[in-house]
């Protein structure tokens, strides 16, 4: 993994600080990780810089860490017991779903993917674990849900569209700087379908998110599409 020594055993003083870096940990020692302390936080150090990566408004850390909150909410409502042995492997896919992260590319979640495997198999992770995790990472492209915990993290990405309108309205202005370079006629041409799309079926796939999140997510959309004219 990337990173010097020093900048490592700085990051390592600052794991237990910073939940973030906690919580990847213990997802890692839980999924069978072989790999020492330094060589687990060089990867989360690796994984936070791309997600600081210049260009980033709103698939940044940020993202991941509500994102992860969404998911502790979910596992708990939902209570499934498959739902619960996977619990880390859907926090692994977490954290790298948007490890790469270019808007002009149409492969990302196929990078990230491929990235989530080589990882994991260098911190010494049994091979289904980078395997289940790239799945996971994979079903966020289309956020199409086949498994019970594909719908646990596909439901979790999609929480910020049932937040508060303030907040919605602030995502969909951190997500429009992401694509700076269309201009405003392409971001409309382009947006409208996609909130079509999602407004077709239902959003959410788990019980409780449907239930709770589904009817302001859906308000949020109509707004947005609305306004887009």
């Amino acid at each position: 993994m990337g990173g010097t020594m020093s900048h490592v055993g700085e990051a390592a003083a600052a794991v237990p600080r910073s939940p973030l870096a906690r919580v990847f940990d213990d997802a890692l020692v839980t999924a069978g990780s072989r790999a020492d302390v330094g060589e687990r936080v060089a990867a989360f150090v690796d994984l936070a810089r791309r997600y600081q990566e210049p260009g980033r408004h709103y698939h940044t850390l940020r993202h991941v860490a509500e994102m992860s909150a969404a998911l502790r909410v979910l596992l708990a409502a939902e209570r499934r017991p498959p739902a619960e042995r996977a619990a880390h492997v859907c926090v692994l896919a977490v954290y790298f779903h948007d490890a790469v992260h270019e808007p002009r590319l149409a492969d990302n979640e196929q990078r990230s993917a491929e990235l989530a495997i080589d990882v994991l198999a260098r911190l010494g992770c049994p091979g289904g674990i980078g395997t289940a995790v790239a799945r996971l990472v994979l079903a966020t492209a289309s956020h199409r849900s086949t498994h019970d915990d594909e719908a646990l993290v596909n439901d979790a990405d999609l929480r910020v569209l049932a937040r508060p309108p303030a907040a919605y309205d602030r995502y969909v202005r951190r997500v429009r700087r992401e694509y700076g370079w269309v201009d405003e006629r392409a971001w409309r041409e382009g947006r409208a379908p996609l909130l079509r799309g999602l407004l077709d079926g239902p959003l959410y796939a788990t019980a409780w998110a449907r239930r709770n999140w589904e009817p302001p997510a859906r308000l949020n959309l109509a707004r947005e599409l609305h306004a887009l004219g």
